[in-house]
């Protein structure tokens, strides 16, 4: 998480001191990748990290890569003045709404290229304090518009319904091949298929299309 209010940034490292809360960037990798691809970034920075090892994941290696989060030891201060690339996944709802505004700012001072997923339900968590870890809770057309002032460019890419909705702050050429992912974990959990092997499947699908457009073994700048 990424709150700069102090009472809530305890109640979060009191929640990741017992357990590995905040891995869900990891389920977003394909997406994130295909951004990385089109852009050749070579900074990232995961603002509100969490528990999160989505840059051993990633399959590139020419940029330097930051992780940011207030709750956690080691990397609760900011490193990186600016960015390519800035991922930020299931951090805003957790964000109190009168805060949302102003952590946007410090994004938006970072890059202006932005990988946002956001929840738009109810947390299954609840915090020591006994409030629910999403504190704001809005359908993704809203989200959008609460963007757009800090991104012009901002476009939702995906809604998954009543879970969480995919926002990129670019007009990006990848957008249709993130859609497609996005569409693909969403029947494969219809489907029930949740194991990592069927949905390194469906990517591998997804692969080949992307193979064509966008040919990612150069990771280089031209």
């Amino acid at each position: 998480m990424a709150s700069q209010s102090s009472d809530l940034i305890e109640q979060y490292k009191i929640v990741h001191a017992q357990s590995q809360y905040g891995r869900s960037a990891k389920t977003h990798r394909a997406a994130i990748q295909a951004c990385i691809v089109e852009l050749k970034p070579y900074s990232i920075v995961e603002y509100g990290c969490g528990r999160s090892r989505l840059c051993d994941d990633l399959e590139y290696n020419e940029a330097s890569y930051v992780r940011f989060d207030p709750a956690i030891p080691g990397i609760d201060v900011l490193t990186a003045s600016k960015a390519d690339l800035v991922i930020n996944t299931d951090v805003l709802e957790h964000i109190p709404r009168a805060e949302v505004d102003a952590l946007l700012e410090k994004i938006a001072a970072l890059g202006n290229r932005v990988f946002f997923n956001i929840s738009t339900r109810l947390a299954s968590e609840v915090l020591p304090n006994g409030e629910n870890a999403h504190c704001t809770v809005l359908p993704a057309e809203e989200w959008l518009e609460i963007l757009l002032p800090h991104f012009p460019d901002a476009e939702l890419v995906h809604i998954n319904p009543k879970e969480s909705c995919l926002i990129l702050t670019w007009h990006s050429n990848v957008a249709s091949i993130i859609f497609d992912l996005e569409e693909l974990k969403m029947q494969a959990r219809h489907y029930k298929m949740k194991s990592r092997s069927v949905l390194r499947k469906l990517e591998k699908q997804l692969r080949i299309v992307k193979d064509k457009f966008l040919n990612p073994a150069k990771f280089h700048r031209p």
